[in-house]
């Protein structure tokens, strides 16, 4: 179970090897702090409106209880529209039962993985009594809620059975959820506490200038540390709906992430004349982060493109956050994390063959479009089964707008108003 904490770990990692070296110690010192405040109060709060109400769609016995889901919707749209969970507060205060326990040491780590974004991009500009309150303030309920439309028995998980898009939202090791939404929030940390980029991020030649990596040997490290701990995301979940056919999971997994650290590498080659680790690193970051909304239901050739999509889209959009969005994103947590994850989300409704995922949100139990024993689709439906096209991709997308919004207007809101605490940033 704690191996899960490998990927906070190495976000960790990634991030401090783009740090000045001299601010490096800093920098990793306030998100160590940052990563216990986060566990602390999302325990105390966070997983109560997170998974509050997941014993609306999770049958396991420990989880049965919690039922208690709120929205404003319901009384008008009915059942199934629920935007927080409203039980199972204090849940790292009391021992209540093994189920329980286990699913909040699992989902503490991937709270603080997504929190943990904002809190390494400005970890070295910004004072860290700053850094401290905003990382509570988004773990304790702003990741929640995002991650209880998802995963919580929200209305975005539950979309299949509500409106009939697909089946549901489908995020199955935190594409959207976690990385989508600590990419994103990185992005409105950064322009709420106004820091901009004024350097130019083209050389003479207008080709785009990426920054150096002042710890490559951290970088890397963190690059592999982090495709091990998605594979634990996946592996180690202790609820999934169905069992996981471990070796496609791990074989789309590699082939994503090497994809994407070869398309970005050669990409980086091509226009500086030098392969570079920062590229290196973060292309199978990127490849990793794409593919894990859909591992299972997709087949190996898809994981390559999938992958391969995200390390190109890593530095085209590298060089849109810095000469238009003008986001200082050393660390280039924006596409790394965001753009990638927001491309995974997608790619799943495009890419998802139908053979795994059967009931997935308890849609399609029996059958589904009229199949029987058809899962999770998208656009390239096996042969036999029905294209969900396009009820799967609006499902999708929806998911993309709302947890999009809800990081970016959080985050900006937060570090705006924690501003006037701080200061002016470094």
């Amino acid at each position: 179970m704690l191996f899960i904490y490998l990927v906070p770990l190495a976000v960790l990692l990634l991030a401090a090897g783009a740090v000045e070296e001299r601010r490096t110690a800093r920098a990793a010192t306030v998100a160590l702090v940052s990563l216990a405040l986060v566990m602390i109060v999302y325990g105390a709060a966070g997983f109560g409106f997170q998974f509050g109400g997941i014993g609306l769609l999770n049958d396991a016995e420990g989880l049965q209880a919690l039922v208690r889901e709120w929205s404003p919707l319901d009384t008008m749209l009915g059942a199934g529209w629920g935007i927080l969970g409203l039980d199972a507060f204090g849940i790292n205060l009391v021992f209540v039962n093994l189920d329980l326990t286990n699913l909040y040491l699992f989902h503490a780590a991937l709270a603080a993985t997504a929190v943990l974004m904002p809190v390494l991009a400005l970890a070295a500009r910004v004072k860290s009594r700053v850094l401290v309150i905003g990382a509570a303030l988004l773990g304790i309920f702003f990741y929640p809620m995002a991650a209880n439309w998802v995963w919580g028995g929200g209305w975005l998980q539950q979309f299949g059975i509500t409106t009939g898009l697909g089946h549901g939202m489908v995020d199955f090791a935190g594409s959207g959820v976690v990385f989508m939404f600590g990419g994103i929030a990185t992005l409105g940390a950064l322009l709420g506490y106004g820091v901009r980029s004024h350097k130019s991020v083209t050389t003479s030649a207008n080709i785009p200038e990426f920054p150096s990596a002042h710890l490559p040997l951290f970088m890397i490290l963190g690059a592999f540390l982090f495709v091990i701990g998605v594979s634990v995301i996946v592996l180690g979940d202790p609820f999934q709906v169905q069992d996981v056919p471990a070796a496609l999971v791990q074989l789309n997994l590699i082939n994503a992430a090497m994809a994407g650290l070869v398309v970005a590498t050669l990409y980086g080659w091509f226009v500086s004349g030098e392969p570079l680790a920062m590229l290196a690193a973060r292309g199978a970051v990127a490849g990793a982060v794409a593919v894990a909304a859909s591992l299972p239901f997709i087949p190996a050739w898809a994981a390559l493109v999938i992958g391969g999509v995200a390390g190109l889209l890593l530095p085209l959009t590298t060089y849109v956050v810095e000469r238009w969005i003008r986001a200082d994103d050393q660390a280039l947590l924006i596409p790394t994390f965001g753009v990638a994850g927001l491309w995974g989300l997608i790619a799943l409704a495009i890419f998802a063959d139908g053979t795994y995922g059967i009931g997935w949100n308890k849609t399609g139990v029996t059958q589904y479009l009229g199949v029987a024993g058809q899962g999770v689709t998208g656009i390239f439906a096996q042969a036999g089964f029905v294209p969900d096209s396009p009820g799967q991709m609006e499902a999708q997308f929806f998911g993309v707008v709302a947890i999009g919004l809800l990081a970016f207007i959080s985050s900006f809101a937060v570090f705006f108003s924690l501003r006037r605490i701080g200061g002016e940033p470094e």
